[in-house]
């Protein structure tokens, strides 16, 4: 029988510890001690992310709280440039559009399309049924809860915000009482036996003893010690010239920007198995995989709440390690296969573009493009990080169509099923016209 872990110890940026502490501080017993070292030498980075996280939910940290912090919100994001120069699209987080008669939304539009013989413009069609996307094109923002019973019901609100305005709310707020904080730098790790820390020594020759230690700074070499799993995309996509930025202060939505020649990525990485032992390496540590969709720092929240369903520790750590590894490699999968999919699916003609189109992408991309196009229909993956609606509405957007629908759509009368698309259309444009501006929204908060 092995007794509980006693002492942590984290260092990093601050923009990265103290999320990791934060939820650490609440959820381990109060005679467990946290000691951070904290440095800030990362430039100022704004990020998007939803606020109906479960990092957000655990915290209990609504929009008020997030907007006093200095954060604005949005309803989607912009792909600028992934489907040739000038073109742009809005990828919004959305909950499901209404069914109809038990059957999705896009399975009835594409029967209809295709008995009216439109099926060419299929696509054109089922924007207009984007409640999310159209609302975050126009610069609107309500919550799901303003109006739960009408269409903003499937809103996804993103939040915009500093990493280090976030750092200091969550200090301030939830663990400058609890947590013991230096400033300072871990230069070096000394190990016992094995792979097993002894103690961290600090750049000013300090030493400081924990029982476990966890590392929060980006690799100096680039790429993580250990084992890597395989980012062929983002591999690809480092190795070429086309260049991924992100621009989340543009206008009412944050805008990822793909250009040619734009120089090449920062080398991506992913650590197979980031605790060993007692050492725990979480955020740019463990995992880079880069700017697109915020998906750096939406990945360390995910990591926070996989670490917390593995605590309390023991001091073997045998079990917990395995566990949260096992959570690790699938938010990466998740991830990655996210920001894989405007990559592999983008539609430009120059070469670096079409090299990416020649690699393999990831098995659950893949595996949701086949179904799709097939039927409509998408895979079920544990540890999602977007909604179904989300993958439906992206693979439309790049152009991946249905070859066919639900033969059940098929039973219905056309008259009906007209009908009944013309009920949610005009419920959605009239959500649409009664939603406040970005300005008005940010006026509840007194900050427009």
């Amino acid at each position: 029988m092995t007794g509980r872990v006693g002492s942590y110890l984290l260092f990093g940026d601050a923009v990265d510890v103290w999320p990791v502490a934060t939820l650490l501080a609440k959820h381990l017993p109060a005679e467990t001690a946290i000691t951070i070292v904290e440095t800030r030498c990362r430039p100022a980075e704004t990020v998007a992310l939803p606020l109906e996280s479960p990092f957000f939910r655990t915290l209990d940290i609504g929009a008020t709280e997030l907007a006093g912090a200095g954060a604005h919100f949005a309803l989607g994001h912009v792909l600028d440039g992934f489907c040739g120069s000038g073109t742009r699209q809005v990828a919004a987080p959305s909950g499901d559009l209404p069914a109809i008669a038990g059957l999705p939304l896009h399975q009835v539009l594409h029967c209809v399309a295709e008995r009216a013989g439109a099926l060419d413009r299929f696509g054109e069609l089922y924007e207009g049924f984007r409640f999310c996307a159209r609302a975050a094109a126009e610069g609107r923002v309500a919550l799901p809860e303003d109006a739960p019973q009408s269409p903003l019901a499937m809103l996804g609100p993103l939040v915009v915000v500093d990493r280090m305005a976030l750092a200091g709310l969550l200090r301030d707020r939830f663990a400058g009482q609890r947590v013991e904080s230096f400033d300072g730098e871990v230069a070096q790790l000394r190990r016992a036996d094995g792979a097993r820390v002894r103690s961290a020594r600090l750049a000013d020759g300090r030493l400081m003893e924990a029982e476990v230690f966890i590392d929060l700074r980006a690799p100096g070499g680039g790429m993580g010690e250990g084992e890597q799993m395989a980012l062929p995309l983002l591999e690809a996509l480092a190795r070429s010239d086309i260049g991924i930025a992100a621009d989340p202060l543009a206008g009412a939505m944050p805008i990822y920007s793909a250009r040619a020649g734009a120089g090449c990525a920062a080398q991506p990485h992913a650590l197979e198995t980031p605790w060993l032992a007692n050492l725990l390496r979480l955020g740019p540590a463990s995992a880079a995989l880069g700017p697109l969709f915020s998906a750096d720092a939406r990945m360390l929240l995910v990591q926070v709440e996989a670490l917390v369903q593995c605590l309390p520790a023991t001091s073997e750590m045998r079990v917990e390690s395995r566990r949260f590894n096992r959570l690790h490699a699938r938010t990466v999968e998740r991830l990655y296969e996210l920001i894989a999919a405007p990559l592999y699916l983008n539609r430009r003609a120059e070469e670096p573009w079409r090299a990416l189109r020649a690699v393999e992408p990831p098995e659950g991309l893949a595996l949701r493009i086949e179904q799709f196009r097939s039927r409509g229909r998408l895979p079920e993956f544990d540890g999602e990080v977007v909604d179904r609606q989300f993958w439906i509405d992206l693979l439309i957007g790049f152009g991946v169509l249905p070859a066919r629908h639900d033969r059940r759509a098929g039973a219905f009368d056309p008259r009906q099923l007209d009908a009944a698309l013309g009920t949610i259309r005009g419920q959605i444009d009239q959500a649409l016209a009664a939603m406040p501006t970005q300005g008005q929204f940010m006026q509840r908060f007194g900050n427009a």
